[in-house]
Formats: C-alpha cells, sequence, structure tokens
C-alpha cells in the first residue's frame, strides 16, 4: 500500500515516525507544492487558449457572409439590368400598332440584336458571380490553412511548457537535495559545487527564452546542453553516494532520489511529445499550399531534441543503482 501513497503523505508519515526532521520535511513539501502550483497555472493557461473549434467557427461565418455578398451582388446585377423595351428601342424594333395591322410584324434585325444585348448582360452576370464565387471559395481555404499553422503552432508551445515544467521541477529539488546530503558529504565540496554551478546555468538558459519555446537550433543546443550539464552532475553524485552507506539508508535521500528519478522519466515523455507536435507542425509549414502561407505570414520551423547520449556518457545509471 505505500506506493498507492501520494508524495505529501509519504512526507507526512514519515515526520511522524521521525524518519524526517521538521525542517526537512518542509523543504520537501515546499518543493511538492510549488510543482502543483506551476502545473496548475499552466493548465489554467491552457484553457484560456483558443482551441480548433474557434477557428472552424470563425470560418463558417466567414462563408455564410461569403454567400451573403454573393447574394447581395447578385440581386444588385439583377436590379440594374436594362429594361426590354429601351434595349427595343435603342434596337430600332417596331412596337406593335392595334391602329395599323402591319405594325405588328417584328423588325427580326432589331430582334436578333435584343437577344446579343440580353445574351450579353447574362454572360457579364454569369462571369461575376464565377469571379465571387473563386475568390469566396480562395479566402476560405487561406484561412483554414492559417487557422490550422496556428493550431500547430499553439500545440508546440503547449508542449514546450510541459518540458520546461519539468525542467524547473528538477532544478527545484536540486538545493532540496544538496542540502540534505552536504551533512553526509564534506568531502565532496567539488561535487556540490558543480551541481550548484550547473543549475545555475540551466536557469540562466531558461530565462532567456522567456517562457518561449526555442526558434533556433543555436538555442536549442543551449538548452540542451544546459539540461545536460545538471543531468550529468546529478549522475556524478549518485555515483559517489555509493561511498556513503549512511547516506543511502538516510529515508530523507530515498524519497529525494525517487522525485529526481520520476523527473527524469517525465521530462523523457515531454520531450518526445515536443517532437512530435513539432514535426507535425514543422511538416505543414513545408507542404503545399501551407507552407505558402506559412512563408507569407512568417511561421518558422522548430527545432528538435537530440537524443541523450553525451550527458550520462560513461556512467551505466543516472542515480547509482545497478541496471537489470
Amino acid at each position: 500500500m505505500e506506493t498507492q501513497l501520494s508524495d505529501e503523505d509519504r512526507i507526512i508519515r514519515m515526520l511522524d515516525e521521525g524518519k524526517l526532521t521538521q525542517e526537512e520535511a518542509d523543504r520537501l513539501l515546499n518543493s511538492i507544492h510549488a510543482h502543483q502550483a506551476r502545473d496548475a497555472a499552466l493548465a489554467k493557461q491552457l484553457e484560456r487558449r483558443p482551441g480548433p473549434q474557434r477557428g472552424r467557427l470563425v470560418s463558417l461565418l466567414l462563408l455564410c457572409g461569403v454567400f451573403l455578398v454573393i447574394g447581395l451582388v447578385s440581386s444588385v446585377l439583377h436590379y440594374h439590368q436594362p429594361d426590354l423595351s429601351s434595349v427595343t428601342e435603342s434596337a430600332g424594333v417596331t412596337p406593335l400598332s392595334t391602329d395599323q395591322p402591319e405594325g405588328r410584324l417584328i423588325d427580326l434585325a432589331g430582334l436578333t440584336k435584343e437577344r446579343r444585348t440580353t445574351m450579353g448582360n447574362a454572360k457579364s452576370f454569369s462571369a461575376s458571380v464565377f469571379v465571387v464565387v473563386i475568390a469566396a471559395v480562395v479566402g476560405v481555404a487561406i484561412l483554414l490553412i492559417f487557422n490550422g499553422l496556428i493550431d500547430a503552432r499553439e500545440k508546440v508551445n503547449a508542449g514546450w511548457a510541459q518540458v520546461e515544467n519539468q525542467y524547473q521541477r528538477r532544478l527545484d529539488l536540486v538545493p532540496v537535495l544538496i542540502d540534505g546530503v552536504k551533512t553526509y558529504m564534506e568531502h565532496e565540496h567539488d561535487t556540490l559545487t558543480s551541481l550548484t554551478e550547473a543549475r545555475a546555468n540551466a536557469l540562466g538558459a531558461n530565462d532567456a527564452l522567456a517562457g518561449r519555446p526555442p526558434e533556433t537550433e543555436q538555442q536549442m543546443r543551449a538548452v540542451e546542453a544546459s539540461q545536460g550539464k545538471v543531468q550529468s552532475a546529478l549522475a556524478r553524485l549518485f555515483a559517489v553516494v555509493e561511498n556513503y552507506p549512511d547516506l543511502k539508508a538516510s529515508q530523507n535521500f530515498l524519497t529525494l532520489q525517487d522525485q529526481i528519478e520520476g523527473t527524469e522519466n517525465r521530462i523523457a515523455v515531454e520531450r518526445r511529445n515536443y517532437n512530435e507536435w513539432s514535426r507535425r507542425y514543422n511538416t505543414k509549414t513545408m507542404k503545399f499550399p501551407s507552407n505558402v502561407i506559412a512563408n507569407a505570414v512568417g511561421f518558422e520551423s522548430k527545432p528538435y531534441f537530440q537524443a541523450e547520449t553525451a550527458a550520462l556518457e560513461g556512467l551505466k545509471d543516472p542515480f547509482g543503482r545497478s541496471q537489470q
């Protein structure tokens, strides 16, 4: 039943059992509460973002408006068609007369000219309607493509927010971990210092992005390098812990180790999700005809996360445990 308890319940139980001091429990609980607050803020932010349904509604309304304009144009053109009587007179057609029976014979030449005029007006009306319909179809297609690009880009932004959230969770756990192990590892000053410096560099790289996804390969490499240093420093720390049996048996350390391990797994999952959303977005920006709209409006392709191989080079396990 221990595995079914939440992190807060486990910390409170260990505090009651005397396995943690009040100060250690407070630090762990504060870290968990900060992570939960970030998750709630991210969820609210995602709820406020316009979804694909709103884009489809706008497209439908625009389409209805286009058909309304077509109807108005048709009515105006029909209203301004020339009167047949005036056309007949201008064409030289003799009007009917009851007093003169011979006046009932219509000039065939004038009737032919009248028909040509009427057919020309009908063709002009048809051409105008055709142009309006083509323009409406093109406009709706452009709007749908634009909305699709916006939707794909927002999914990339949401994916990056999840990655950044997990990165921040790992960085928040680092000071708590250092406070918990430094009393046991008095002679490992260099290891703790390198971890502190790596955390500071990672925070600086995150601040440089200001919450936005990396736009270039250079920015992505900077993020990966800074986070890779944190991961490598944590791996070295857990490897050194093998030399301290008392620290390995500390419930406080074991709890932190479990939290960091879970965070590493979440980071891997969110990175894969981000790469998938970026792949879909980049595909839209490269395929015709959406690439035309993307280039015209300024939708840039997104870089991908690379495989993590160099960060843990030479280390069998980032948490100092034997592989099964």
